[in-house]
């Protein structure tokens, strides 16, 4: 096995610090565009420490009154996908018939969804640390 040729070592020279300055750079000015050469900053960011922690969650209510989560599983919907449309299902609540489609097709038998609801979970917090208080607002609300 050979080593590397002078023209290969100024090659990974050259190449480790073009990669090592734009690393830099990006610490300093960049955002979440210029990743991998910055942080992301949605994961660099600390929560308030007296502010409560923002949770979504879609809840279906059947013809039987019963209320359970809505997931990948039982309804083909993950929560980031609501986290990235919730200003369009506040706007018309109507889009959330979709989900009741979707659970209807995923669970033949099953009671079909008198309603949809996207509900935003508050975890309080004090000095960083949970209260345990725990509130709760629906967002959007489908019934069709």
């Amino acid at each position: 096995m050979e080593g590397l040729n002078a023209r290969g070592r100024v090659l990974r020279i050259v190449a480790t610090l073009v990669f090592g300055a734009l690393t830099l750079a990006g610490t300093f000015w960049g955002d979440d565009t210029a990743f991998p050469f910055a942080p992301f900053q949605m994961f660099a960011i600390a929560d308030k420490p007296n502010e409560p922690v923002l949770v979504l969650r879609t809840d279906g209510i059947d013809t039987t009154g019963r209320r359970f989560e809505l997931d990948e599983g039982n309804a083909g919907v993950r929560r980031a996908e609501i986290e990235a449309q919730i200003e369009r299902f506040k706007a018309d609540p109507s889009l959330l018939s979709s989900i009741r489609e979707s659970y209807a097709a995923r669970n033949p038998g099953k009671p079909p969804l008198a309603e949809v609801d996207i509900v935003e979970v508050q975890h309080h917090l004090r000095n960083a640390q949970p209260t345990g208080e725990i509130t709760e607002v629906v967002l959007a609300r489908y019934r069709p």
